[in-house]
C-alpha cells in the first residue's frame, strides 16, 4: 500500500508539472496551456506577408472605415458668432430645417421693385463695404413657429454675408448648418432683419473647396413673407 501511495504522488508530481494529464490525479481544472495553439498576434509575427484571414480582414475594414469617415480637411469650425451651442438643440434644428418647404429661389430678386428686395437693399447697408448680391434671392410665405430652407455653396476665395427681410416676421432668424448637425453662423438679433456675416465682419470661409451649406430660415415671432439674399465680396 506504501509503494502504491508512493507511485500515485509521483504520477500527481509528474501531472503537476504538466508532463501528465491531470486526469492522473483525479483532478478536474484544465492545465495550464503551456504548448497550445498560438495566439492570433504570435500567428501574425510568424508569417509578417499573411493577408486575407479573417483577423486580418476585420483589421484592414477598420482602417479602410476610419479612412473614409476622416475628411481630407479638418471639420470647418464656425464662419460667423453663434449663440446656440447645445449640441443636441442643433442636430434638431438641422433636422427640422431639412424636412422644411424650400424657398422659392428668384433670379435678381434684389433688383425688383417689391417691398422685400427693397427691405433686403436697406438691411444690406450694414454690411462691409464692397458686398454686392450672389446668386437668387431666397423667397417664401411663413408661419410663426415654422420654417422654411434653402442651400447655400460658399466658394474659397470669397467672403460672405446673409441678409433678410420680413414686414410682417416680427423676429426672423437665420442658421446656417452642415450635417449632420454643424451651426457655422445664426444672426444675432431679434428683428425682422437678420444677418450673418456682419456687421462688421463678413464669413470668409478658409477651405480649400465650395461646401453647400443648410440655410434655415425660421420664425420665431409673427408669421408673412420673407426674403433673404447672400452677398459676397472677393478676400
Amino acid at each position: 500500500m506504501k509503494k502504491t501511495t508512493a507511485n500515485f504522488l509521483v504520477l500527481c508530481g509528474l501531472a503537476g508539472a504538466g508532463v501528465l494529464p491531470a486526469i492522473a490525479c483525479g483532478g478536474s481544472h484544465k492545465p495550464a496551456d503551456t504548448g497550445g495553439e498560438p495566439s492570433a498576434t504570435s500567428a501574425l509575427e510568424e508569417t509578417p506577408g499573411k493577408t486575407g484571414g479573417p483577423a486580418d480582414s476585420a483589421s484592414s475594414a477598420t482602417l479602410d472605415t476610419s479612412a473614409s469617415a476622416a475628411p481630407t480637411d479638418e471639420a470647418p469650425g464656425p464662419l460667423a458668432q453663434v449663440l446656440t451651442t447645445d449640441a443636441g438643440q442643433i442636430i434638431k434644428m438641422f433636422q427640422a430645417a431639412s424636412a422644411a418647404p424650400p424657398a422659392t429661389l428668384k433670379a435678381n430678386g434684389v433688383t425688383g421693385g417689391d417691398p422685400l428686395a427693397k427691405g433686403v437693399r436697406d438691411a444690406a447697408k450694414r454690411l462691409p463695404a464692397g458686398m454686392q448680391p450672389d446668386g437668387p434671392m431666397a423667397m417664401g410665405s411663413i408661419k410663426e413657429k415654422q420654417h422654411l430652407q434653402a442651400d447655400i455653396t460658399l466658394q474659397p476665395g470669397k467672403c460672405y454675408s446673409i441678409v433678410g427681410y420680413s414686414k410682417k416676421v416680427k423676429d426672423l432668424d437665420l442658421y446656417l448648418l452642415l450635417p449632420p448637425g454643424v451651426l457655422s453662423g445664426q444672426d444675432l438679433t431679434d428683428d425682422s432683419r437678420p444677418v450673418i456675416g456682419g456687421p462688421p465682419q463678413p464669413m470668409c470661409p478658409a477651405s480649400s473647396t465650395a461646401i453647400t451649406y443648410k440655410l434655415d430660415i425660421y420664425a420665431d415671432a409673427g408669421a408673412g413673407d420673407v426674403a433673404v439674399q447672400l452677398y459676397s465680396k472677393s478676400k
